[in-house]
């Protein structure tokens, strides 16, 4: 609980790419993205308007005005300007016109014409058809100039306050981003919070970010405390719990050498003793855990294989199931960088669990590169049983043995240290557990398998 606590302020104001300056730059980016494409649109609309409507219409009006006055005056000249041509042919009369545009329908299109792409307009009136040809690009010279250009100095100016209001809300939020970035890079494993200084932001922030800060100065000083006291707890604990424990252990030591119980008796010594150990376990366990958050442990190379044979032994002798076979395939010899405390508490707990749910049959244990996995032929689990295994306090048995934390506690050493915990079972045939170790140091050639039973 308290090494998730730890990183509560890291987390909260993280400043990866979903941080508040990622944001920003993307809401900017996205602003002047969708400005240009609205920007485009609306020139590509402005541009088909005019060519497919107001030069439409313009050349209709000229058709219209051309052929009121050519019926008054035959003789009236055609069309002439710099950017309207006009040609007349008369019944059918195609030889007064250039070869470009004797195949031409009536109607409105774009024809390929002296190297160019006019519009071109054709209508009939009677015997005559007109054909009215407009080149636009002294038009389109004058519409960048007097329309493309002004547009461009407008989407400047709109890109340039854009980039201002985009530098004064970084400005704004800066106090903000740069507290995320302390936060993050501050070492809260070898720090304590008082070590965390935000008086300089403090002094050039808002009341806004000051109300933020002093939050977070709070929360740090309450959570300070917090671990202050489960610090306390725990170094009280460790001898407030550990010394009625032994007091009860030397009374049951001297109960068990009188040899006047009756069997009924007897077997409750057992149980008691039994118990006891457990309760010492779990005990140590719990209070190194508290211990390992504040101060780690050192580390060194620990040969697995014979740590396994021993808590093998040592689990057999504790339990005592005469039913139970243990088979040890070792692969070679792996070394791991760990506490030797940690392992054994790792693998006691994995034996204790295979022993306590297996009443008979085989528990094989097999070393590999990386690896080591477990498996047994108890009782197993179903799939919704098995969703929970990692639950604290909950016994896929119910049968009162245990108190629920074993798979708890290895699941938690193997997120603290990065070791790899997989698991599969199967009801009424078994269970299999598998802890990958990605720093250790496998060696050695395989060895022959070790086959033990319990006596």
């Amino acid at each position: 609980m308290v090494g998730r606590a730890l990183f509560v302020c890291e987390n909260a104001l993280n400043t990866n790419k979903q941080g508040l300056q990622y944001k920003l730059v993307k809401a900017f980016l996205l602003q002047i993205a969708l400005i240009s494409i609205a920007t485009a649109l609306a020139v590509f609309a402005a541009a088909k308007i005019v060519e497919d409507v107001l030069i439409r219409k313009a050349l209709q009006g000229e058709a219209t005005h051309f052929w009121s006055l050519y019926r008054q005056n035959p003789e009236f000249p055609k069309p002439n300007t710099l950017n309207l041509k006009g040609y007349l042919a008369v019944n059918n009369n195609t030889t007064v016109l250039p070869d470009e545009l004797r195949s031409l329908k009536p109607g409105y299109f774009r024809t390929a014409f002296n190297g160019r792409q006019p519009i071109v307009y054709v209508e009939d009136n009677g015997n005559a058809r007109l054909y009215l040809i407009f080149d636009e690009e002294q038009v389109s010279t004058l519409a960048f100039y007097f329309g493309i250009v002004p547009l461009s100095g407008v989407l400047i100016l709109i890109y340039l306050f854009a980039w201002l209001s985009y530098k004064q809300t970084k400005k704004a939020i800066s106090p903000v981003i740069k507290l995320a970035e302390i936060v993050e890079h501050f070492d809260f494993k070898n720090h304590s919070f008082a070590e965390l200084d935000l008086g300089e932001i403090r002094k050039a922030s808002d009341s806004d970010v000051a109300k933020l800060i002093d939050a977070l100065d709070h929360f740090t000083d309450r959570l300070q405390l917090f671990i202050e006291r489960e610090q306390n707890f725990t170094r009280d604990a460790s001898h407030e719990l550990r010394t009625p424990l032994a007091v009860i252990k030397c009374a049951l030591g001297l109960l068990q050498k009188r040899t006047d119980y009756q069997p009924n008796e007897q077997q409750s010594l057992l149980m008691i003793d039994k118990t006891l150990v457990d309760m010492a376990g779990l005990i140590e366990t719990l209070l190194l855990l508290a211990r390992e958050e504040f101060s780690p442990m050192p580390e060194e190379p620990v040969l697995i294989n014979d740590l396994i044979v021993n808590l093998v032994e040592q689990t057999q002798r504790t339990l005592g199931n005469h039913k139970v076979s243990i088979v040890i395939d070792q692969h070679g010899l792996l070394y791991v960088p760990a506490a030797e405390k940690v392992l054994t508490i790792l693998f006691t707990n994995l034996l204790r669990n295979a022993f306590r749910y297996t009443p008979s049959g085989l528990i094989s244990i097999r070393i590999d590169k990386y690896q080591v996995s477990l498996s047994d032929t108890g009782i197993g689990m179903e799939q919704h049983q098995l969703e929970k295994v990692f639950d604290p306090f909950y016994r896929a048995n119910t049968d009162g043995s245990g108190y629920g934390l074993g798979l708890t506690i290895v699941k938690r050493l193997c997120n603290q240290f990065g070791w790899t915990l997989t698991i599969r079972s199967k009801l009424g045939e078994g269970t299999s557990i598998s802890v990958v170790f990605p720093k250790a140091s496998p060696t050695g050639k395989a060895q022959q398998t070790e086959n033990s039973s319990t006596e």
